[in-house]
């Protein structure tokens, strides 16, 4: 089986890596990462939840010390300003786990770099590569037609680099303001990302570009890099063919209070794996049922042997009793 990733931004790095780690024993199935050297990363600071550093530990040998990435801890996500009794809320994460802020810049060399995968340096269309299946992470379309239109309150962000050390603070911080919010990523002065962890966000049909700045200025002490408008989206068809997945910018976009699109990235890889290894076909689950005994076919948790799982809403067990009681 060949499983080919289309793009190299945050959704095809950690898509390809999700893959190409989880099937590393298996000589049967490769993984492949097709993206084109021309198109430049992300530079915009990134935060992760729990997942990305575990996985990055297991599969780039990614730790805190060799820290090729600039990443800083995130123990959790502050609130300012958000609520009537409290002026900060903090929602932290368990104390014996880490999140990361990171420069996408950075991870990407870290993940193709690897080793973990093939990389080709080409630009393709996903739907003309020949594999078995193709995630098209190539980023943000530029027709939405095929898309859904998010409901969010912001559409723009300023971006800006801190004229103070962010790095010093291990959780994100989410700042309500006048015009909606302010995301501020601790970044290391060495990131590339530190010209734009910090983002001003509003509503460009509400608030004008410079009534933003002039709030934006009188809030925090930055220096503007950056302007920026976006839409969020959706796709409508997620799923083409039952070959083609979308991931990343290509699948979705919607501006994060949490800073969690990464995650957000994995969790589909995660679902599609689901669909592409461990969701077996009728006939496959039929066979099964019809071959095992009654002692081996219940549920594991019951002292069988047949691990926990449905076809559809139907335990394996329950092909069994239709079978036996149908035909003998």
């Amino acid at each position: 089986m060949k499983i080919s990733v289309v793009g190299a931004g945050n959704g095809g790095c950690f898509t390809a890596l999700h893959y190409a780690w989880y099937t590393r024993t298996n000589p049967r199935i490769e993984v492949e990462l097709i993206y084109n050297p021309k198109i430049q990363p992300e530079r915009v600071g990134q935060a992760t939840l729990l997942d990305a550093p575990g996985l990055l530990w297991a599969a780039t040998d990614f730790n805190w010390y060799d820290n090729p990435i600039h990443a800083t801890f995130k123990s959790g996500i502050v609130y300012e300003g958000w609520g009537n009794k409290n002026d900060e809320v903090f929602h932290p994460f368990p104390a014996d786990k880490m999140a990361m802020h990171y420069c996408p810049w950075e991870m990407q060399k870290l993940i193709l770099n690897s080793g973990n995968f093939k990389v080709v340096e080409d630009e393709v269309d996903p739907y003309n590569v020949d594999a078995d299946y193709v995630f098209d992470c190539r980023g943000k379309p530029e027709d939405l037609s095929q898309y859904h239109k998010l409901r969010n309150p912001i559409n723009a962000a300023i971006l800006a680099k801190p004229k103070w050390d962010t790095s010093i603070n291990p959780w994100s911080r989410h700042v309500a303001t006048p015009d909606g919010w302010t995301f501020v990523i601790p970044t290391k002065d060495s990131s590339p990302s530190n010209r734009y962890c910090i983002g001003y966000c509003y509503n460009d049909s509400i608030t004008s570009e410079e009534e933003a700045e002039k709030n934006f200025l009188n809030m925090f002490d930055v220096e503007i890099t950056k302007h920026v408008h976006f839409h969020n989206y959706v796709a409508k068809e997620p799923v083409v063919d039952g070959r083609v997945f979308k991931n990343g910018n290509r699948l979705f976009f919607l501006e994060p209070l949490e800073s969690s699109s990464t995650q957000t990235y994995i969790e589909w890889a995660k679902m599609s794996w689901e669909y592409i290894f461990d969701d077996p076909d009728f006939d496959q689950y039929f066979e099964y049922s019809k071959n095992t005994s009654w002692n081996d076919i219940i549920p594991d948790q019951y002292g069988g042997m047949t691990e926990s799982g449905l076809y559809a809403q139907w335990p394996a067990y329950s092909f069994k009793t239709w079978y036996e009681g149908m035909t003998r």
